[in-house]
């Protein structure tokens, strides 16, 4: 009896099993598939506050695993009692840990978009004591903006990446400068670093803490930005660059 033998290379009605899986990886499909699926579910009733919960969980079982120098987290605690009401910014890259590093008894809200994903992550903060402002950088700017204000007035902190979507990542735009000269409230530089991180994929290659790393939390100091700017907006560079 004759045996054949198909070349893994030849074609199998017409395609080639072998071609169309190095060009379609198996992760890449895979990864094609469940992502519609998981928006789809957070987009649903309901949807996003489970997740949203979820991802709270999730930070909060990876930061204990953390080795957090407690004297920077009392230090922080210690100097929200005597200034409240400032304008926390940190960049986009260190938002993971920012919700829990945070003293949960100093009022604080952050500037969410309407959209899914912004109530999927007010639903997740909301888990650790922060607030939601509603609103964005380029849909209902101004409710937004209005809020904060607000919120100031009545004395809790507000909370803002000054680099964005539409924004380079490590670039500070006006915002959180302009919001300080309308309030007369500073601005509080924050950040956090770890001994060992992943980075996404993503524009702003978020860091996530590695469990068992060493932890800290960075304070640096406020920034006053006078009432009006000089002649050519010289103030709103120099706060720039003081943010960046």
């Amino acid at each position: 009896r004759q045996m054949c033998i198909r070349d893994r290379t030849s074609p199998v009605n017409g395609r080639h099993p072998e071609r169309d899986q190095q060009k379609y990886p198996r992760s890449r499909i895979l990864k094609a598939g469940i992502t519609p699926m998981i928006k789809a579910a957070i987009r649903s009733r309901g949807g996003h506050v489970v997740f949203g919960y979820l991802v709270a969980a999730l930070i909060g079982l990876l930061m204990t695993g953390i080795r957090w120098r407690r004297a920077d987290r009392r230090a922080l605690d210690d100097f929200m009692a005597a200034h409240p009401g400032v304008i926390v910014v940190f960049w986009h890259e260190r938002l993971f840990a920012m919700p829990w590093l945070w003293p949960s008894r100093r009022p604080l809200r952050a500037l969410q978009s309407t959209h899914a994903d912004g109530r999927m992550m007010a639903a997740c903060i909301r888990r650790f004591g922060v607030g939601t402002i509603w609103g964005s950088s380029s849909r209902s700017a101004l409710s937004g903006l209005r809020g904060m204000l607000r919120a100031l007035e009545d004395g809790s902190s507000v909370a803002i990446t000054p680099d964005g979507p539409r924004w380079p990542a490590r670039v500070a735009a006006r915002g959180a400068v302009s919001l300080a000269r309308m309030s007369g409230r500073p601005i509080l530089p924050l950040s956090w670093s770890a001994s060992a991180c992943w980075r996404t994929g993503g524009w702003d290659r978020m860091m996530i803490p590695k469990p068992f790393s060493r932890g800290r939390l960075l304070m640096g100091t406020l920034i006053h930005v006078p009432p009006a700017p000089r002649k050519g907006g010289g103030h709103d560079t120099d706060s720039r660059d003081d943010l960046e």
